[in-house]
């Protein structure tokens, strides 16, 4: 964790002060230049010819193309940076756009960093000046002169548009590093799609069947991904060991927004997951797979990895997650499906995606032989996890009408189809982006950690993004605690007793205040001793709904927070089991 606060500590001076200290090269665009293609390769090759790359920033134009002529290669320990001024709100303030040249030239890399990377507001088109598609990636390598450095990239208000497969069939950031470190802080995801795969389209990838490689930090806040194959890919014994996601709004991913259940320290908080597994699960084929994410137990991964289950650290909270209407309807009423229906193959439809599979919530959930929790820093945060809760966007990035041919294809007969939105717009370089997936939702708009909207706050919200950043710290800190403990700091709190004593003298659970409530309340109880406890809420029909507490604690005067904002009105029980102590109470929910 004190890692992780360095590196924030890191992306904010790189992005910030570290500017003034460098010699600024001012670009010019393909535009200003006459038609001219290359400006960047060369500036970029006349700085590292006299030795100072790593001293120079690279600043472009709004509303220019930045035409590339071959792969911009940094070499091991340089630090490449390139800026443009922050996007506005009129045409000509657009971000200037890194796209690649029609001309027969090799494409592999729009950039191949061998050192450190860093890029703000500017936009990357995986595309020619025609607006064809281009397999290429930007590739961050080992620096084989230091293995045992992070290679570090810092990407600021970085849209990544239009990537298809990479190069060596891998995302639109590729790794090929042993201590990779990704920084992501308001950046977009757009139409990282292909027409004929199903699973590229990636934000960050290995190569294809390669091995032996390692991400050491992901780092992704109020970031957008629309319309991807696939969101963070981990195959081959290849996975990361931190990977944070806040205030992200997910839109439209074919397969695995996050691939795979290799997670060591994994955090999704504030975030927004609409149409998360588009291609959904055959029942025929086995059970529901992972539509936000997955867990798998540390000894069945299949390869050595230094952790075990009880050291690993997992929290999702604060986030909603939804398949729309018009989609699970496709995938039961497209003429595919009723094909298979009709045949009495009905076991072969499509179906929605639980946003997480029975397996890792048994694993999330299981407890060791004397009752004490087997994972205890894993939390599945129920009481602020919205399921099915459509966020409405005012104008998604969905092409509504090619994409649902995607999605039959791909059930189908695998055929191609182009389903990105408005392809033209990144083209064109249309600003501001046609899209706008602020949304009505009166819940998810206040469900946020401090009242925030779940989601990209940077993209959707910016009036909202300023107080965020205001208490950005706050937030961070909360996040990092509760990952580091397992436990919500601010839920949970130690009373002295009224009469002066720290240590009561009996087990005791009090009646919950207020009540009855809207919708959260206080559940106060005592412990004479240091005692395992659980704290469980149940409906009337005897089915829990939640666990609030399920770990040893000290003894004294404790006070749990109940949050019931995702249930309904009605009367529900309240447990606690403290060693052989056990009692309930009722509590009501009115709203």
């Amino acid at each position: 964790m004190k890692r992780l606060l360095l590196l924030l500590f890191l992306a904010v001076w790189v992005s910030g002060t570290a500017y003034a200290q460098k010699d600024t090269v001012v670009v010019k665009g393909y535009y200003e230049s006459g038609n001219k293609e290359g400006t960047l390769n060369d500036a970029i090759n006349a700085a590292q010819q006299a030795g100072n790359l790593s001293n120079t920033v690279f600043k472009l134009k709004p509303y220019e193309w930045y035409v590339e002529t071959g792969s911009i290669i940094t070499n091991p320990g340089e630090h490449l940076t390139i800026v443009g001024p922050k996007p506005g709100t009129t045409q000509k303030t657009a971000p200037p756009q890194i796209l690649w040249t029609n001309q027969s030239v090799s494409t592999t890399y729009i950039i191949q960093s061998f050192g450190d990377l860093t890029m703000k507001n500017v936009w990357i088109r995986y595309a020619d000046i025609n607006g064809n598609q281009i397999s290429t990636s930007i590739q961050m390598e080992n620096d084989s002169t230091a293995l045992n450095k992070s290679e570090k990239a810092v990407f600021d208000d970085v849209i990544f548009g239009y990537a298809e497969v990479g190069a060596n069939a891998g995302g639109a950031v590729n790794v090929t590093s042993t201590h990779f470190v990704g920084i992501f802080n308001n950046c977009y995801f757009r139409n990282d799609m292909d027409s004929h795969f199903r699973y590229y389209g990636r934000a960050v990838s290995y190569p294809y069947q390669s091995t032996g490689w390692h991400t050491d930090t992901l780092r992704f806040e109020n970031t957008t991904f629309a319309n991807m194959g696939y969101g963070i890919m981990q195959e081959g014994q290849e996975y990361a060991d931190n990977v944070f996601i806040n205030h992200c709004t997910f839109l439209n991913i074919a397969e695995f927004p996050l691939e795979s259940g290799w997670w060591h320290n994994l955090s999704i908080t504030n975030s927004v997951f609409v149409n998360p597994w588009m291609l959904g699960y055959i029942p025929h084929d086995g059970p529901p797979g992972s539509g936000m994410f997955s867990v798998a137990p540390a000894d069945s991964f299949g390869f050595k990895v230094p952790f075990n289950d009880a050291n690993r650290h997992i929290l999702l909270t604060h986030t909603s997650y939804t398949y729309q209407k018009w989609l699970k309807d496709w995938m039961a009423n497209n003429s595919y499906s009723q094909n298979l229906v009709k045949n009495r193959h009905s076991d072969e439809v499509p179906k929605p995606d639980p946003y997480t599979s029975a397996a890792s919530l048994a694993l999330i959930d299981s407890t060791n032989a004397d009752g004490t929790p087997y994972t205890p820093y894993m939390e599945v945060d129920t009481t602020s996890l919205y399921l099915n809760s459509d966020p409405n966007f005012n104008n998604p990035a969905t092409n509504l009408d090619s994409l649902k041919i995607f999605l039959q294809y791909k059930w189908d007969n695998n055929a191609d189809q182009n389903w990105a939105y408005m392809i033209n717009s990144g083209l064109a370089q249309k600003w501001p982006l046609p899209e706008d997936m602020s949304y009505t939702n009166d819940t998810l708009q206040t469900a946020g950690m401090y009242g925030f909207p779940l989601g990209d706050l940077y993209h959707w919200y910016p009036s909202q993004y300023q107080n965020w950043v205001a208490q950005r710290s706050s937030e961070e800190n909360r996040i990092d605690t509760w990952l580091k403990t397992g436990k919500d700091p601010m839920n949970t709190a130690i009373e002295k007793d009224p009469y002066g004593s720290d240590i009561p003298s009996r087990f005791k659970l009090d009646q919950n205040y207020p009540n009855p409530f809207n919708p959260t309340t206080n559940i106060k109880f005592e412990l004479p001793k240091a005692s395992q406890v659980k704290l469980e809420v149940y409906n009337i029909l005897g089915q829990k709904v939640v666990t609030l507490e399920n770990q040893r604690m000290q003894a004294g005067y404790h006070v749990v927070r109940f949050d019931a904002h995702n249930l309904a009105s009605g009367m529900y029980i309240y447990r606690i089991k403290a060693g052989n102590f056990v009692s309930t109470k009722k509590l009501m929910l009115i709203k």
